[in-house]
C-alpha cells in the first residue's frame, strides 16, 4: 500500500513537472493573470467640459416686516420645517392693539344691532304715519353709517391680528439656517435680514456652456458630472436659459443635483456633448495603453494568448473610452495587468469585477 502511494506520488510530480517545462520550452514565462473585458458598442460623442457651482434652488435671506426686538431665533444648523417660527420678535405691543381693535368692534357691532333695531321700528311707525319722514331717514342713516363703523372695526381686527402674525417670522420652505444676521436682543425693523436660510435638498448645479453647443442639448438630458472628489455621476439637465452672453457667448445650464450628497457651494465639473451621439466601439479606459509611439490594447483569443493591437483611442465618457482600429464587438480585452505584458503572452483571465 505504500509503495503504490509513493508511485503516484511521483507520477504527480513528474507530470506537473513536465507541464512546467512544456510552458517555458513554449516561450517564457508562465501565463499572466490579468483581469479582463468585452469590447462593447455605446452611444459617444465629443464632449466640452464646463467649470460649475452646486447650488440650492431655494437660498433666501429671511427678513422681518415690522418692527421689535428679537427674543427668539433659530440656531445656525437648525432644520426648520415650512411655516414653524425662525424668528420671534417682541409681540406685546401688537397683542395690546388687537385687543383695542377687538374692542372697538365689540362697541361697533352692538351699535350696529341697535341702529338697525331702530330703524326697523321707525319703519313701521312711519308706515302707520305716527313720525314723519324726515324722521325715518334720519334711523336709516344712522343704521348706514353703524353698518360702516362695523366693517371698519372688523378691517382693525384683522390688520392688528396681520401685524402680530408678523411678529413671528415662519420659513417659506424646508430647509436648515446657515447663518445668522441678527442677534437676540438687537432691534429689528422691516426689510432687515433675519437668517441666511436654505433648503439643502433641492440642489442643482450652475454652468455656462458655449452657445456652439446648444444644439446638443436638451431638458432632460443626462451629462456627466464630476465633483470636487473626482466622483463621476449622470444627471439629468433640469433648465436651459437660451440666453447667451455677448461677451464670452456661452449660456446658463442648470443641472438637478436633487439626489447628490453634494455640499451647496462646492465646485463641480459639467461635460456636455458637442457634436450628436454616434455608435462607437468602446473599451476600459484602464484597458488602453498610451505610448508617445501611439496606444494599442492586447485582446486575448479562446487560446489564452494575448495579442497587442494598435488602436486610436477618442472620446473618454463614464470611465469608458471610443477607440478605433482592428477589433470589433465581442472581442476579450485586458483591463488590469496590460502594462507588463507583451505580443503572444499566454495569460490567466479573470473576469471584469474579479
Amino acid at each position: 500500500m505504500f509503495r503504490h502511494t509513493a508511485v503516484i506520488t511521483l507520477i504527480s510530480a513528474v507530470v506537473a513537472a513536465s507541464g512546467f517545462s512544456a510552458a517555458q520550452a513554449q516561450g517564457g514565462p508562465p501565463p499572466a493573470t490579468v483581469r479582463v473585458a468585452e469590447i462593447d458598442s455605446r452611444l459617444m460623442s465629443r464632449t466640452i467640459t464646463s467649470p460649475a457651482s452646486v447650488i440650492s434652488r431655494n437660498d433666501a435671506r429671511i427678513s422681518a416686516e415690522t418692527t421689535g426686538r428679537v427674543t427668539v431665533i433659530a440656531e445656525p444648523g437648525d432644520v426648520v420645517e415650512s411655516g414653524d417660527v425662525i424668528a420671534q420678535i417682541d409681540d406685546r405691543q401688537a397683542r395690546i392693539q388687537l385687543e383695542e381693535a377687538r374692542a372697538r368692534l365689540s362697541r361697533a357691532s352692538a351699535n350696529s344691532s341697535y341702529q338697525n333695531a331702530e330703524a326697523e321700528r321707525f319703519t313701521q311707525l312711519a308706515a302707520n304715519g305716527t313720525v314723519p319722514p324726515t324722521r325715518l331717514r334720519e334711523a336709516e342713516l344712522a343704521r348706514d353709517l353703524a353698518a360702516l363703523d362695523l366693517r371698519e372695526a372688523r378691517s382693525a381686527v384683522s390688520r392688528a391680528e396681520l401685524d402680530l402674525d408678523r411678529t413671528r417670522i415662519r420659513a417659506p420652505f424646508t430647509g436648515r439656517v446657515v447663518e445668522r444676521l441678527i442677534e437676540v436682543g438687537e432691534l429689528s425693523s422691516p426689510g432687515r435680514e433675519v437668517v441666511r436660510f436654505v433648503d439643502v435638498s433641492r440642489k442643482e448645479a450652475v454652468a455656462q456652456a458655449p452657445v456652439s453647443i446648444a444644439p446638443y442639448l436638451s431638458v432632460g438630458q443626462e451629462i456627466t458630472m464630476t465633483g470636487s472628489d473626482d466622483q463621476e455621476i449622470r444627471a439629468p439637465i433640469r433648465a436651459i436659459v437660451p440666453v447667451g452672453d455677448r461677451v464670452s457667448r456661452t449660456f446658463e445650464v442648470r443641472i438637478d443635483l436633487a439626489e447628490t450628497g453634494w455640499i451647496v457651494g462646492s465646485a463641480a465639473r459639467a461635460s456636455f456633448p458637442a457634436e450628436t451621439p454616434r455608435t462607437q466601439l468602446t473599451v476600459p479606459y484602464d484597458a488602453v495603453i498610451l505610448r508617445a509611439n501611439g496606444s494599442h490594447i492586447f485582446v486575448v483569443g479562446d487560446d489564452d494568448i494575448a495579442r497587442q493591437i494598435t488602436v486610436q483611442p477618442g472620446v473618454r465618457s463614464g470611465g469608458y473610452i471610443a477607440i478605433e482600429g482592428d477589433v470589433e464587438a465581442g472581442q476579450t480585452v485586458v483591463v488590469s495587468g496590460a502594462e507588463t505584458l507583451s505580443d503572444g503572452r499566454a495569460v490567466q483571465t479573470q473576469g471584469e469585477d474579479a
